[in-house]
């Protein structure tokens, strides 16, 4: 009896055994695959810029008004506003060109050493407009009538391009032109020559010009003063871009 039971036991452990054998054969083995290495690059960045004439002015004027209380102030401001408007728009420059900018109405607060807080002297209402034309020499003429007519604010003066999509292509085409040249001048220098390129990102920007601003101007002007000359100049349309291009061993 005790013989049969060891022979018994033997062969299930032969048998379970045999099966994991054969479990961890079915199992099929995984490829490793291994990444390919990058090609040997050159990484370039540069930018073009192309000079433009600008075609639009744009000129920031209104009027900013002071009373004792909100209403009194918004009425003063609203009638002088009207005189500015009407100024402007005998220009020539159509009602669509005209927006406003900013309307504002604040406290005027002060310290009261003798209350010991905070009051309130009056109020501020402040209405700016923008005023947009392809005339540029109505630039100036725009902040003569408005000065002339109530307005005792200039808040900005600025020329632009308003389509700069064929400047924007000759920057883009100066720039990689130029990355190109670069990346055969570091290509030489390294005993091999420039291949194809792999990779290229475009940023495209306007690089602000300086602008002729007045924050303030004074509410009445001399009558046999001299006109507010402009001149527009030229904007800058400025692309910038990153290269990378493959590099070769002779």
């Amino acid at each position: 009896m005790p013989r049969a039971i060891k022979r018994s036991f033997t062969s299930r452990t032969i048998w379970y055994g045999a099966g994991l054998v054969a479990a961890g054969f079915a199992r099929p083995v995984a490829a490793q695959t291994v990444p390919p290495e990058p090609p040997p690059a050159i990484s370039v960045s540069a930018r073009g810029e192309v000079q433009v004439a600008p075609d639009r002015a744009r000129v920031q004027v209104g009027v900013e008004t002071q009373a004792k209380t909100s209403a009194a102030a918004a009425a003063e401001n609203n009638q002088k506003q009207a005189a500015v408007l009407k100024a402007i728009r005998a220009l020539g420059i159509p009602q669509a060109q005209i927006r406003t900018l900013n309307y504002s109405v604040m406290p005027m607060q002060r310290y009261d050493d003798k209350l010991k807080r905070v009051v309130i002297d009056g109020y501020q209402v402040s209405n700016i407009v923008s005023v947009e034309t392809e005339k540029l020499e109505l630039a100036g003429q725009i902040i003569d009538a408005g000065l002339a007519n109530g307005a005792n604010r200039v808040a900005g003066l600025d020329f632009f391009v308003k389509d700069r999509a064929k400047a924007q292509e000759e920057a883009l085409a100066q720039a990689v032109a130029t990355a190109r040249r670069q990346a055969e001048v570091a290509a030489r220098a390294a005993g091999g020559q420039l291949g194809g390129l792999l990779e290229i990102m475009i940023n495209d920007f306007e690089r602000p010009d300086p602008r002729p601003m007045m924050a303030m101007a004074k509410a009445e002007m001399d009558a046999a003063g001299a006109p507010t000359e402009v001149s527009a100049g030229t904007s800058t349309v400025s692309v910038q871009v990153m290269t990378r291009w493959r590099f070769q061993n002779r």
